[in-house]
């Protein structure tokens, strides 16, 4: 089915469930759950399906798609993520989507798949970077988490570096899936810069489950030698 059109309708939205609906893979669907705690009314769907209707749904008018788009099932979410990611806003635009999102971010799989997809990042980095700093000091350990797993992607970066690994220290949160996304954001910035994290590692103020989480994260990458892997192991907590 071709979902791109000029005008969404609550019947074309029926339409489209339905669709979906007809993929539903019960095995990949109760699969699926047991990966990603908090995901309910899961239907099935495989990403490759998602991205593809995404895309198609993306490349006509995404303001009447966005204001049918219901929460009944796990899909919908993340297949107005994918929408979002592909969805050709200006920085402003970007940013009111991304809030118009976060209340359906309630597991890792919407967070991290949302983010993924949010490559316009690249354009806007400046405002783009602003605008994270605001979900970083955000009591919502979801709006943190997509903050963390957005500069991850986005800003391990010469020139944003130094501020990454500052914002990452800064944040002190006893929320299982926010201290998982800065120990994997530490690693990342551990494989792009090495020296500069492994200073940072010296003078961490991260509490020690997280600490020592990021080394344990970056013991496991297979750009990281013995030799590393052996010094890194000497300072956990």
């Amino acid at each position: 089915m071709n979902f791109t059109t000029d005008n969404w309708t609550k019947q074309k939205y029926a339409e489209l469930i339905d669709y979906l609906k007809s993929l539903a893979d019960e095995k990949y669907r109760d699969f699926h759950k047991s990966l990603t705690p908090g995901a309910t009314d899961v239907l099935g769907i495989r990403m490759p399906v998602l991205r593809t209707v995404g895309k198609e749904i993306a490349k006509g008018d995404t303001a009447s798609y966005y204001a049918c788009c219901g929460n009944d099932f796990y899909e919908e979410s993340m297949l107005m993520g994918i929408v979002i990611g592909n969805d050709k806003t200006d920085a402003n635009g970007l940013t009111e989507l991304i809030n118009s999102f976060l209340p359906r971010v309630n597991n890792w799989a919407v967070c991290d798949c949302f983010c993924t997809g949010l490559k316009r990042c690249k354009k806007y980095k400046e405002e783009m970077f602003d605008y994270i700093d605001k979900l970083l000091n955000s009591d919502n350990e979801w709006h943190i988490r997509v903050g963390l797993v957005l500069m991850l992607n986005y800003f391990v970066l010469p020139d944003y570096i130094d501020e990454v690994l500052r914002r990452c220290d800064a944040i002190h949160s006893t929320s299982y899936y926010v201290y998982m996304a800065q120990a994997w954001l530490v690693s990342v910035c551990y494989i792009k810069f090495k020296e500069k994290t492994l200073s940072y590692l010296h003078n961490s103020t991260l509490n020690t489950v997280t600490y020592n989480k990021a080394i344990q994260k970056i013991r496991e990458s297979l750009r990281v030698s013995k030799e590393e892997k052996d010094y890194l192991n000497t300072l956990k907590k």
